[in-house]
């Protein structure tokens, strides 16, 4: 936008004084546009300022901004842009901007879940790794990787899943303290022999018919720690499967306590805004 004329105020002042605008031309030696244009602003406006809102906003890209985006991320990885900006009231635009070129995170579709072992794809190579992991208020299991071409049914499920990672991390993990498993409703979990199971060997776990089939609202794994997960090994291209698994268990250990309290933390209340809805999917700020 051009800049106002340096004449505007002697223009109104003679133009107040009643003098013509042929004569105020003459007297200030300035175009005849910039006479009319500023007598017409006035008459308009009443006043020869600026309005207010026309040159360039400030940029919404500033360090606090910048760091309320960061936490967001933090507190859920895999909300969407689209959601987020809304949420923060600013355009996507320059909530990618800040997430791109700020924060250097690449923003992916999630392509996989929680509780049972899941998929997690570079996005220049379609091959893939099965894991498992399992987290807690303070602290996580090992994550366990699932050979490929295995086929996560029951048996498999109870066998490598169950008692091998499971049971042996929270044995030494709570020591005799009391703790609750939460799965979700994959055909795997909910199978009569892994219900047995749990009851069987676990202290307490949530059964199938007392849990809703999809609520990945209410799944830690789902709602924060796989979408973080997710975006620090999709940060650069890996070579082969071994590279991947090579940096996924540096960033599953690379998981901190604060980080794994406040996803736990937020399970309160995310469970109030699921019954609030009724049983409806929500998103969370």
């Amino acid at each position: 936008m051009a800049p106002p004329s340096p004449h505007r105020s002697s223009i109104l002042k003679l133009f107040k004084g009643g003098v013509v605008s042929v004569d105020i031309i003459k007297r200030l030696g300035v175009p005849s546009r910039t006479v009319y244009d500023s007598i017409s602003r006035f008459k308009k406006l009443g006043t020869f300022l600026d309005r207010r809102g026309r040159r360039r906003k400030a940029t919404v890209v500033t360090p606090d901004r910048i760091k309320a985006v960061k936490e967001r991320i933090r507190r859920n990885a895999h909300r969407s842009i689209r959601k987020m900006a809304e949420g923060m009231r600013i355009s996507r635009r320059s909530l990618g901007r800040i997430v791109k070129d700020k924060l250097k995170l690449t923003c992916y579709r999630r392509n996989f879940g929680p509780a049972r072992p899941g998929p997690i794809f570079d996005k220049s190579d379609p091959a893939s790794v099965m894991v498992f992991g399992a987290v807690c208020a303070y602290g996580k299991s090992p994550l366990l990787f699932v050979d490929q071409g295995v086929k996560i049914n029951k048996e498999v499920y109870i066998s490598q899943i169950l008692e091998k990672t499971l049971l042996p991390w929270a044995q030494t993990h709570f020591n005799g303290r009391h703790w609750l498993f939460q799965q979700d409703g994959a055909p795997a979990h909910t199978a009569k022999l892994s219900q047995q199971w749990c009851e069987t060997h676990l202290p307490a776990f949530i059964p199938k018919d007392e849990w809703p089939p999809s609520s990945p609202d209410l799944n830690p794994l789902d709602y924060s720690i796989w979408g973080v997960l997710q975006n620090k090994v999709n940060a650069k291209p890996h070579s082969s499967i071994e590279a991947l698994k090579k940096t996924l268990l540096k960033e599953w250990d690379a998981l901190s306590p604060d980080y794994l309290r406040a996803t736990i933390d937020a399970y309160p209340r995310r469970l109030r805004a699921v019954i609030q809805k009724r049983g409806g999917r929500m998103e969370q700020n």
